[in-house]
């Protein structure tokens, strides 16, 4: 966000909105040579898991691990419905919640179950041991410590898990969520937010070309930093990383996008524009942003079911609507358990109107975090799962989007941003109010 006087618009909650997993955003009401995804035609999609059922070539240390998901989203032909695109963001993606949720495990099996690939924005301390915070730079403060106001996080052990064995844990997840096929994008690495000194509000394009650099170290010398052996080989470089989403969505993008164009990025998508419509196409470039090369893929303002507010389509923000995401209170899971519903019905409204209407991708926003009894990770885990085998429909990470819309010609993505197609009828809507029966639900790991 950029924060500019009358414009700073985001609630930021200062030290409390940091919360344990770096919650991100609060509202009041990121081309590298890699090997190229296989287009395939979108006519005829099948709704079941495609690829070869083998560990993923550039995966080798991944024995096992297939990859996952819909077909590739590929050309439609002219005149064509476009398929409707779902992509899921996680941010902060780290081992465990509180140290007593396994995350990182529940969506990719999650992932795996829904017929879905997602996109995980890594805190890079998270692969970093406590003991090892000190080798990072945050800027504008200098070297990192445990103490500092804001947080910088180390890894986030499950119970029983030394820190190394936590990081080697991370990096495990890391290899197969990317043999899988879903993408490890950045979340940089200080989680420092606000108007103060060091805030990434304030960062110049040094600072985050700073912050790009160490992201890149803290991937490629995670296992020699902390001691791994035999090491985690990822299958990936920091180099390879081409989408980012930056803390609290802050930061003044006018700054930082050249940064992410020299490094090769694809996307970015922590702006909000008040202009980003549930029903609007991506677009290279806000006024928030200036001309740019990235595609900008904002969290939209989606109707908050049943009210006639609209709220960012991230879990976070449906936690501030609640209660101003205090979560320290106790509730009774009667209450939380409606929170959520509004959280699943509030999507399911949201991919319904362009599922059935222009087929805009559907953008939406995550964290690993259990707050409020895990009411907004289940609504999370009962859309993908009810959705995402549905008919025509591709849920995709954010970089396959953004690839898929560079090998698409503008005059065609002009006609469907103008709905130019036939419109789909769904034979199979949504009930609302009626949660998913037998979705998965994250548990506590044992101590």
């Amino acid at each position: 966000m950029i924060v500019r006087g009358a414009r700073r618009r985001r609630v930021l909650g200062a030290a409390a909105a940091v919360l344990a997993l770096a919650a991100c955003s609060s509202t009041d009401g990121s081309p590298v040579a890699l090997a190229p995804v296989a287009l395939a035609p979108v006519g005829g999609a099948s709704a079941e898991p495609t690829g070869d059922a083998t560990t993923a070539p550039d995966a080798p240390d991944s024995p096992g691990v297939a990859r996952v998901g819909p077909e590739a989203l590929g050309p439609v032909a002219p005149g064509e419905r476009p398929p409707q695109v779902v992509a899921v963001a996680f941010d902060g993606a780290g081992v465990a919640v509180g140290g007593t949720y396994p995350q990182f495990q529940f969506w990719r099996d999650v992932s795996r179950d829904a017929n879905a690939r997602f996109t995980y924005f890594l805190s890079g301390p998270y692969l970093l041991t406590h003991d090892n915070i000190g080798t990072y730079t945050a800027p504008q403060l200098g070297t990192a410590t445990q103490s500092m106001p804001f947080q910088v996080s180390g890894v986030l052990p499950l119970p029983g898990q030394s820190e190394t064995d936590a990081v080697r844990y991370e990096l495990e997840q890391l290899r197969d969520a990317h043999a899988e096929g879903s993408e490890i994008g950045t979340h940089f690495n200080g989680h420092i937010c606000g108007d103060q000194k060091g805030s990434v509000a304030r960062f110049t394009a040094e600072d985050w070309q700073l912050e790009l650099d160490q992201f890149t170290s803290m991937i490629d010398n995670a296992n020699s930093t902390n001691g791994i052996d035999p090491p985690v080989e990822l299958g990936f470089t920091g180099d390879d990383v081409v989408g980012s989403r930056t803390p609290c969505l802050e930061g003044d993008y006018q700054v930082l996008y050249p940064v992410l164009e020299k490094a090769g990025f694809l996307y970015e998508t922590s702006p909000t524009p008040d202009a980003s419509s549930p029903t609007a196409w991506p677009q290279r470039g806000w006024p928030e942003t200036g001309p740019t090369s990235l595609w900008v893929f904002p969290l939209p303002y989606v109707p908050s079911y049943g009210t006639d507010r609209r709220i960012l389509a991230m879990d976070y923000n449906f936690c501030f609507q609640h209660d101003r995401c205090n979560t320290k209170a106790a509730y009774p899971t009667s209450t939380t358990d409606a929170w959520g519903q509004q959280a699943l019905d509030t999507y399911r409204q949201y991919f319904q109107r362009n599922y059935t209407g222009n087929r805009a991708p559907v953008i939406l926003g995550n964290h690993f975090a259990m707050w409020h009894n895990g009411a907004y990770s289940n609504a999370l885990a009962d859309f993908v799962t009810e959705t995402c085998r549905k008919p025509e429909v591709r849920c995709v990470s954010y970089r396959e989007l953004a690839e898929w819309l560079n090998a698409t010609p503008e005059d065609q993505l002009k006609s469907w941003r103008l709905g130019e197609f036939d419109k789909f009828v769904d034979p199979n809507p949504p009930a609302y109010g009626q949660p998913v029966p037998n979705a998965p639900r994250p548990q506590a790991a044992e101590g």
